[in-house]
């Protein structure tokens, strides 16, 4: 599936990214952390532009996350109950009420890109419970755009040196490059606003 995408990408160029990642944020599974960092590696060679490209990244996720808001909040109970239903659902919108209730704004920050296999459920939960849209789309467009934009540059960053290895290794080796670097960025975020918490509180 990644190289069809990337061949789309290739293709059609920012819009293609676009349209990826307003799917994948509404909640269809495409490796888009893998896609974004094969894309900071076409800008790093000059085949796309940056701009252009964080724009669109930026703008498909955030359009995907705020259709799954508005789907959570006209369809409502009915909507997340339907999802409770299949699989593991139940559990994820579980997680994902308990995690809005409990951090709000932050709960959406962290999930568009440290715990983003919950992001779609955070977006249908915050949008049944009625979580208040300016601040849902605030927090969202945060996280959206460190998440764009650090995968993106990394890409950039680690293009050359990562490329020999990833020829023999596959995506596996991008996996670990920015596996890393987001466990340590979200902890040192996480601990930041754990500690402004205790102090205000």
């Amino acid at each position: 599936m990644t190289e069809a995408l990337m061949v789309f990408v290739v293709d059609h160029g920012a819009l293609a990214l676009f349209l990826i990642l307003a799917v994948n944020c509404v909640g269809v599974p495409f490796p888009t952390s893998l896609i974004m960092l094969a894309v900071g590696s076409l800008i790093e060679q000059g085949e796309m532009a940056l701009w252009p490209v964080l724009a669109a990244g930026i703008g498909g996720a955030v359009l995907g996350d705020q259709t799954g808001y508005v789907i959570g909040r006209w369809g409502g109970a009915r909507i997340t109950g339907a999802i409770a239903l299949r699989g593991e659902g139940a559990g994820a919108i579980a997680r994902a009420r308990a995690l809005t209730e409990k951090w709000g704004g932050l709960g959406v920050f962290f999930t568009r890109w440290l715990l983003s296999p919950l992001g779609p459920y955070v977006n249908l939960a915050s949008g049944a419970m009625r979580y208040p849209w300016e601040r849902f789309l605030f927090w969202d467009f945060l996280g959206e755009a460190l998440w764009v934009t650090a995968y993106v540059g990394l890409g950039i960053a680690f293009s050359r040196s990562v490329q020999n290895i990833a020829d023999v290794l596959g995506s596996l080796t991008w996996f670990l490059v920015f596996g890393a670097a987001t466990l340590f960025l979200g902890w040192r975020l996480f601990a930041h606003f754990r500690k402004s918490r205790v102090a205000a509180g």
